[in-house]
């Protein structure tokens, strides 16, 4: 549950980033060829839908919104599917290793290793948090090398958090 707070966060922080707005197909308007078959018949119901505009303006942080919405169910199944991927290897190093783990017990330490991942998750989150708040995108074609440059501030901070993450676990 904290993966997929993490990922609503990230989206408010990178909507609140971008002011720009982008224009695209009309998602309710049929592809031409569709168009073109029907719209001399009057009684179509994809004909009507003809009339609509080709492309219509989006607000871009909008479109982030949404993008980062869709993947929220990752951020709820993803760290189970990771709890129970890591309680298989632990226990299976542990019977390779011809030792005899309980698998309650392998389930504890997996989860007790992922722990410390929050510090890491929490760093990260705060450091956008940093470079974003004063950070306003106009132009979309430009987002990537914008964002990685307002990053490039902070990597030596998730490095440090990074390596303590790893020291801890």
């Amino acid at each position: 549950m904290g993966f997929a707070i993490a990922l609503a966060i990230l989206g408010i922080l990178l909507a609140g980033a971008v002011d720009a707005t982008v224009t695209m197909d009309n998602p309710d308007r049929p592809p031409e060829p569709i168009c073109a078959q029907h719209a001399d018949d009057p009684d179509s119901m994809v004909g009507d839908r003809c009339d609509e505009p080709e492309t219509i303006e989006r607000d871009a942080d909008e479109l982030v919104k949404e993008a980062i919405y869709d993947y929220l169910w990752l951020g709820i199944i993803g760290p189970v599917i990771m709890w129970i991927l890591g309680t298989i290897v632990l226990f299976s190093a542990g019977r390779l290793a011809g030792g005899s783990p309980s698998l309650l017990g392998m389930v504890s330490l997996a989860g007790w290793a992922a722990l410390p991942e929050f510090l890491r998750l929490g760093v990260g989150l705060g450091g956008l948090w940093y470079v974003l708040s004063d950070l306003i995108l106009t132009d979309p074609e430009r987002a990537p090398a914008v964002f990685e440059t307002a990053i490039a501030s902070i990597e030596p901070v998730l490095l440090v958090a990074s390596l303590l993450t790893l020291a801890w676990q």
